[in-house]
């Protein structure tokens, strides 16, 4: 009879303790900063508590309100709790909701700030491999005039790491060769000497203060066939190195020669990028004319995170007189 008597009085207090409780959630989150959540409620008030947690988990934990004032409480959510998706959560006072429920709890949106959301983004582009290993061998023949020879090869090998600490979005250090024969002063009785360096070593950084928009800019140190020499390279890109891009660039080697490029790539079948390039250049001498090369690049994901690719194009110095090019290349990304 006591009981029938005192439950009216109970369930009437839980409702005024509902009545009395105003809360206006926030409209979001930024994640890894601490979040407030504000309640208006009368000194009367019970304890109120929030349950919160990430969205998609099953256990809420708890945090109780303080009072800032004779009016609002709050509950401080530390910033390693406020994560990405989002929040879910609801108050209650003395164990009974008063915004919100257990079974209908608030949802709230997290979101990264724009150097995280980049770096989310560069993520999910490389499926998280963040190092590469890189190999390239090209053969490049202008044809041959007379007796003479015009012909080089190349090859090329590095490793690069993804830092994504923006602006520096990456890494390189590599090896390179380049040999040829070519007439030249160096040799002016000859009909074609050997050109170019057998070892040569670089370091790269790979600058991108705007998203899809990058400058990669080498320096280069080589043992040539006339001693020890310098040299840089630097591309500007627009878009994706892997996929659709647009981009120049231009190479110096000391007493080896220089080149200038534009490359025009495009990703629109999958798992096959492509690109074509135009050069020119007096690679393997400095004494050279300056040749065109026209050539195209195709590559293949063979498996996960292992890519092959097959160059094929033209060379020419002399109108009468062009050559080929040719090359192959593998990169492994973990």
């Amino acid at each position: 009879m006591k009981l029938a008597l005192l439950l009216p009085f109970v369930v009437a207090s839980h409702v005024a303790a509902a009545d009395t409780v105003r809360h206006v959630p926030p409209g979001d989150a930024l994640a890894g900063t601490p979040l407030e959540l504000v309640a208006d409620a009368d000194a009367t008030t019970p304890q109120l508590v929030a349950h919160v947690r990430p969205t998609g988990a099953l256990k809420f934990t708890e945090i109780e309100l303080v009072r800032r004032d004779d009016a609002k409480w709050v509950a401080v959510v530390p910033a390693i709790d406020v994560v990405a998706p989002g929040l879910e959560y609801y108050l209650a006072a003395e164990g009974q909701p008063v915004f919100a429920s257990p079974e209908q709890p608030h949802g709230l949106e997290v979101r990264l700030d724009d150097t995280a959301e980049r770096k989310s983004r560069d993520i999910r582009r490389s499926f998280a491999r963040r190092s590469r290993i890189h190999t390239m061998a090209e053969w490049v023949d202008y044809g041959s005039r007379t007796q003479s020879v015009d012909r080089y090869y190349r090859v090329d090998a590095d490793f690069a790491y993804r830092l994504w600490a923006y602006p520096v979005e990456e890494i390189r250090v590599g090896y390179t060769r380049l040999t040829g024969d070519t007439q030249s002063m160096t040799c002016p009785t000859q009909s074609a000497c050997d050109t170019g360096f057998k070892v040569g070593g670089w370091f790269e950084l790979g600058l991108a203060p705007v998203e899809g928009i990058r400058l990669d800019a080498r320096m280069m140190v080589m043992a040539t066939s006339v001693g020890f020499g310098v040299g840089g390279r630097g591309e500007l890109r627009l878009g994706d190195r892997d996929g659709s891009h647009v981009a120049v660039g231009v190479e110096g080697i000391q007493d080896v020669g220089s080149s200038g490029f534009f490359r025009l790539g495009w990703g629109t079948v999958p798992k096959f990028p492509m690109s074509a390039t135009v050069e020119v250049s007096d690679l393997p001498a400095t004494d050279r004319p300056t040749g065109v090369r026209l050539y195209y690049d195709i590559a293949h994901e063979v498996a996960a995170g292992v890519r092959l690719g097959l160059r094929v194009g033209y060379a020419a110095r002399f109108q009468q007189v062009a050559g080929i090019t040719g090359g192959l290349g593998a990169n492994v990304d973990f």
